[in-house]
């Protein structure tokens, strides 16, 4: 019963805050500004991911405080990464930071972790070397930190599949006895809270604090359990099919640009949703489309568990498949109405200047693609 009472105080908190946020925001002209790359029209507040994070910190320190004595402590290296990123995330919604900055940043968030016990230590039942484990650690929150923030580009996204991803991976743990899923189900009480603020039109959008920090939480919260070898056995695979739609399109992104000799920290509209728009998919349409696919990625994870285990492996891998021939024919799609005719979106490649020229939209900061 404690358990539902602190998911219900964490929606609740989190719908209360975001008109707050909204309000603040248009007192102080805190918007996400457009320009040629964005989908969204209009001033839209971007600070969203302070109502996620503050909802959810508040009612988990309370929840573990009362019911968990002791137990965060013991993760203390993945709560001062996860203040970090989103500190500077939320710093970066404000003064737009320079890209090597913000990765500096991002490094050091992971580092910690990756020099803490948490990290992924085993794959299909094979114990890596220690130094092998802590740099597939630091290496795999810094993907997906960006992965999630490139794909926070259309209402409902990022916070969606994140939605869907951490509310998976808290089943799991459920299942497994590991005592920290609620807070997973906390922080998804927090993001529909969220979500109902963000569903299109969206009156708020996450920013790069939310969309970074959502990452960083779903890039750490499968390695807490890293002691049960029930989990650890096909865990690597399961968070990159988890995973496998933001970290696909980041993929994408980084080839595109190095292939067109542009610089990895430049932006585009070439990302999945951009595509999809692209091709002739309405906006909510686009929205449906890509909830959906994370759906049967989900569903697929959670049923290759209840399976034997290299069935389960298969179901994964299958459904890995799928999601990459479903990127790669709607990127072809793509180019053929590109080629037909120079396609409804240009790509509008943008290079990293550092703080925004107010005078220039198109000096954007490149590791942000938000709506």
């Amino acid at each position: 019963m404690i358990e539902y009472i602190a998911i219900a105080a964490s929606l609740v908190l989190s719908l209360g805050i975001v008109p707050i946020i909204i309000a603040i925001c248009k007192k102080f002209s805190l918007y996400d500004e457009v320009d040629p790359r964005k989908i969204h029209q209009g001033n839209i507040p971007r600070l969203g991911g302070i109502a996620v994070f503050l909802s959810f910190v508040v009612v988990s320190f309370v929840h573990t405080r009362f019911f968990m004595p002791g137990e965060m402590i013991k993760v203390w290296p993945l709560l001062v990464g996860g203040a970090i990123i989103l500190i500077a995330g939320i710093l970066d919604d404000l003064l737009d930071l320079p890209a090597k900055l913000k990765f500096v940043i991002q490094a050091v968030a992971a580092l910690i972790v990756a020099l803490s016990p948490f990290n992924f230590t085993q794959l299909f039942g094979w114990q890596m070397p220690v130094v092998l484990s802590k740099i597939l650690s630091f290496f795999w929150i810094l993907a997906l930190v960006n992965a999630y923030n490139l794909i926070d580009g259309m209402d409902w996204i990022c916070s969606g599949i994140s939605f869907l991803t951490i509310f998976t991976i808290s089943i799991i743990l459920r299942l497994e006895g590991v005592s920290y899923y609620i807070i997973g189900f906390i922080l998804c009480a927090s993001i529909l809270g969220f979500m109902f603020w963000n569903r299109p039109p969206a009156r708020i959008f996450l920013g790069d604090g939310g969309s970074q920090t959502l990452g960083y939480v779903i890039a750490v919260l499968p390695i807490i359990s890293n002691n049960n070898p029930d989990i650890n056995f096909g865990k690597i695979v399961a968070v990159v099919l988890l995973t496998s739609i933001p970290t696909t399109d980041v993929l994408a992104a980084v080839w595109r640009r190095l292939r067109d000799h542009r610089k990895i920290f430049s932006a585009d509209r070439a990302h999945i949703h951009h595509k999809l728009l692209n091709v002739g998919f309405g906006k909510n349409s686009a929205i449906f489309f890509i909830l959906l696919l994370q759906i049967f990625v989900c569903f697929s994870v959670l049923l290759a568990y209840v399976s034997d285990r290299n069935i389960g492996c298969v179901i994964m891998i299958f459904m890995y498949i799928v999601i990459e021939a479903v990127f790669i024919t709607f990127h072809y799609l793509n180019h053929n109405v590109n080629l037909r005719n120079a396609g409804k979106l240009q790509s509008n490649p943008q290079e990293e200047h550092g703080f925004r020229d107010k005078n220039k939209t198109q000096d954007e900061e490149p590791n942000k693609e938000n709506e």
